[in-house]
C-alpha cells in the first residue's frame, strides 16, 4: 500500500520541479523548490531513511531555499531607464485632459502679454 503514497510523492515532487523551471517569478520559484525538498524528506521517511530525510529537511527544504531567497534580496535592485541608456517612455498626451499646472502663454506673472516666451 506504500507505493501509493511513493508514487504520489513522485508526481508531487515532479510537479514542483517543472514549476520551478516555469515560473516567472524567482520568489515563487524558490519556494516550489522548498516544496521539492520537503515532499523529497517525506519520501525518505517512507523509503525508510530518517537520518537522509533529517539531511534532506535540513538543507533542501530550509537552508537552500533560505540561501536563495537573501541572495535575490540582495541582488534585487530598481533600474531606471536613464541608467541602461534607454529613453524612458510617454504616453502622448490626452488632447481632452487640462494640466491644472499648466498655464497659457502669455499670462503668467512677470511676463507680458503676448512676448511669446
Amino acid at each position: 500500500m506504500f507505493w501509493v503514497l511513493d508514487f504520489a510523492c513522485l508526481a508531487v515532487i515532479l510537479g514542483a520541479a517543472v514549476m520551478v523551471v516555469r515560473l516567472r517569478t524567482l520568489t515563487g520559484a524558490v519556494v516550489a523548490l522548498s516544496a521539492v525538498g520537503t515532499v523529497l524528506t517525506l519520501l525518505f521517511v517512507v523509503l525508510g531513511a530518517p537520518d537522509v530525510a533529517h539531511a534532506e529537511v535540513a538543507v533542501g527544504a530550509i537552508a537552500l531555499p533560505v540561501l536563495f531567497l537573501v541572495a535575490i534580496g540582495k541582488i534585487r535592485t530598481v533600474v531606471e531607464p536613464d541608467q541602461v541608456g534607454e529613453p524612458s517612455v510617454d504616453y502622448p498626451p490626452d488632447p481632452g485632459r487640462t494640466d491644472p499646472t499648466r498655464r497659457p502663454r502669455g499670462t503668467g506673472a512677470g511676463e507680458p502679454e503676448g512676448s511669446g516666451g
